[in-house]
């Protein structure tokens, strides 16, 4: 029997990392899999899925490239998938650079998927975005409440789980948000901050395989409840509770045109999120690099993206053929604190466990 292809899975002991593992497991496929971790619990966490788990540093820690990259060649690993912000923004200097495939874009790519100003700067003038100001002070804060609207959106430029959101009314309000987030800053970068236009619709995900420019497969899905969202004062934690499939068919020109307008050669896994206006018409509010929604509700509904990409990336099982029509809709995911991902295909029909054996 031929040696087995390794495949990687970074920050395992996580709630992303863990899916991930359960989406490969699913897939009953042969690869080796590892995972690295920054903590024991972690790595107690993920050892049921993985061949071996590997502590390395946080993905903020200045050896974590060099560690990752030691891991990469003493594991001869094939194939890693990328799970976190601080990871992706470790890697993003020496990304082209690694000769080990990603399951995140080259370097160009990365770059709109790491910065939001970036990301508008390159869709700006397809008008599939939500309209957007970089603001630095109350005279931008009440430039941009005259022009886009009152409310509007605030939040940082940089970094996941709508770091810094906030919906404001008054320039007042925004100055002091962002004062207040300037002192607690204790880093070397400042913060850019923008204002969007306030979108009140579904808050909506689009996640999609590519390779070498081809779209592989997608599909979309809707938030519905964040954990902790009562104490968070944008009512956004990032952090799904309740979601569901939808159909992918009003978002998913916008959602292409988007990512071909933000990576010119798109290659690797894109989550495209959007949020609808107050005429139902969905707009890209930002795209990252790696899987930003659910793929645990993805593969159980049809749609296993970590197994798709492994496939399309390594070839070595199946047909490639990967149709979004396939998709369970309305297949809906409750995630709990204290119990195991449950599943239903309808308000009629019972919740569910997944089983991984």
């Amino acid at each position: 029997m031929p040696d087995r292809s390794t495949i990687l899975v970074t920050a395992c002991g996580s709630s992303i990392g863990l899916e991930v593992l359960r989406c490969l497991k699913l897939a009953q496929r042969n690869e080796r899999i590892i995972g690295t971790e920054v903590s024991a619990w972690g790595k107690q966490l993920a050892l049921p899925y993985c061949d071996e788990v590997i502590i390395l540093p946080r993905g903020d820690e200045p050896q974590y490239v060099n560690k990752l990259k030691h891991v990469f060649e003493s594991e001869n690993v094939t194939l890693a998938f990328i799970n976190t912000e601080p990871e992706l923004e470790a890697i993003y200097p020496v990304r082209d650079q690694i000769q080990t495939m990603l399951s995140c874009p080259s370097q160009f790519g990365l770059t709109a998927c790491l910065s939001k100003q970036v990301l508008h700067d390159r869709l700006n003038s397809a008008s599939i975005t939500a309209k957007t100001m970089v603001v630095d002070d109350a005279r931008d804060l009440e430039t941009a409440l005259q022009t886009l609207g009152s409310p509007v959106w605030l939040r940082c430029a940089v970094g996941p789980r709508g770091r810094g959101s906030i919906v404001i009314q008054t320039a007042a309000e925004g100055a002091f948000w962002i004062e207040y987030w300037r002192r607690q800053n204790t880093g070397d970068s400042v913060d850019v901050w923008l204002a969007h236009e306030y979108l009140p619709g579904r808050n909506l995900n689009w996640t999609s395989v590519w390779n070498n420019g081809q779209l592989v497969a997608a599909a979309a899905g809707e938030r519905l409840k964040y954990f902790m969202a009562q104490v968070a004062i944008s009512g956004v934690t990032g952090n799904v509770s309740r979601c569901q499939l939808v159909d992918s068919s009003a978002i998913q020109d916008t959602a292409i045109h988007a990512v071909t307008l933000a990576d010119d050669h798109p290659h690797g896994i894109y989550a495209v999120d959007l949020r609808e206006d107050a005429n139902g018409q969905a707009l890209v509010t930002e795209i990252n690099a790696r899987n930003a929604f659910r793929p645990l509700l993805y593969a159980a509904g049809g749609m296993n993206f970590p197994a798709i990409l492994v496939e399309s990336f390594l070839g070595t099982d199946g047909s490639g053929d990967f149709n979004c029509q396939q998709v369970t809709l309305g297949l809906e995911m409750v995630r709990g604190m204290d119990f195991a991902p449950m599943f239903r295909e309808t308000c009629d029909t019972p919740w569910r466990a997944l089983s991984y054996e």
